[in-house]
């Protein structure tokens, strides 16, 4: 196992050679957070008494062993005041963003608040910031970590029985179960709001506030699973072969029109919140973090 480095995502050219063309980010700072990454064990804690870090999970986040438990402490080792906003793994936008909007409110009463967010978490925050313009004012800045701006092929397939042309019997036999799971486990409208055309309209609507906030948002590439529940290489790679991905999301609608871009190779879509494969995701937010502190 080697130790994953911030350089290198233009690799993905090579390794999915028909992934469409990117979006042009407004600001690409990949530069900028690579030297954050190799200080982020070196640079003297922050101290910083007047910012909380708020940690915002994506969907199934808290169901997974060990979910954001490495960043929080690292943030907190670092000099942060740091906490992870209550939300529910199966929760839809609208009742994450009220369950999201009246944790922060209670536990980070005053003081400027930085949110970093993973996926989901992402849309999450901004229809949250959407409806409490008493907490945008008080927002230092936001991250939007593999956060999508359109749906999910695999949840598509699985819910709406798309993409039907790349499913054959024991493909579709599993997603047949994959639906009826989900359904016990009151996911599916969660999961439907993941779905094209469905999330664009989301993201349409929401865009404007993260352009008039200072954000970040990172998008990576993928080549190796690495948890079962987040890496449906096999599934994507059916429905849109040799198109890049991080294992959930294509490439291409990970990318924000707005704000900063950081774009990182090898970093499947649950890395960034359990680690794996080399990767110290606790130094990851780390170094997120210090982007804006």
């Amino acid at each position: 196992m080697s130790t994953w480095s911030p350089t290198g995502f233009d690799l993905y050219r090579e390794r999915y050679p028909a992934t469409p063309p990117l979006a042009a980010p407004a600001s690409d700072i990949t530069a900028e957070f690579a030297r954050a990454w190799s200080g982020a064990e070196t640079t003297a804690p922050a101290s910083r008494t007047d910012l909380t870090c708020v940690l915002v999970r994506g969907i199934f986040g808290s169901w997974m062993p060990q979910h954001f438990t490495a960043p929080l402490e690292r943030l907190q080792r670092a000099g942060f005041r740091a906490l992870i906003a209550q939300t529910r793994a199966t929760g839809t936008i609208a009742i994450n963003a009220e369950l999201m909007r009246a944790d922060v409110e209670a536990r980070v009463p005053t003081g400027r608040i930085l949110f970093l967010c993973h996926s989901k978490g992402g849309i999450d925050l901004l229809t949250m910031l959407a409806t409490a313009p008493q907490l945008r004012a008080r927002t230092a800045g936001i991250a939007l970590c593999q956060t999508p701006r359109a749906g999910c092929a695999v949840l598509e397939s699985i819910l709406l029985d798309t993409h039907a042309s790349s499913v054959d019997p024991l493909q579709r036999a599993k997603e047949l179960a994959a639906a009826g799971a989900i359904m016990l486990a009151t996911a599916r409208d969660a999961c439907l709001e993941l779905t094209s055309p469905r999330l664009q309209r989301t993201v349409a609507a929401l865009t404007p506030i993260a352009a008039e906030l200072p954000t970040v948002s990172v998008a990576s590439w993928s080549s190796e699973p690495t948890a079962w529940l987040d890496s449906q290489h096999s599934r994507l790679a059916a429905i849109r072969p040799q198109c890049a991905h991080d294992g959930l999301f294509y490439l291409e609608d990970l990318i924000w029109p707005c704000g900063r871009q950081v774009l990182l190779p090898r970093l499947d879509h649950a890395q960034m919140c359990v680690g794996g494969n080399g990767f110290d995701h606790g130094r990851f937010w780390l170094a997120l973090a210090r982007l804006f502190a």
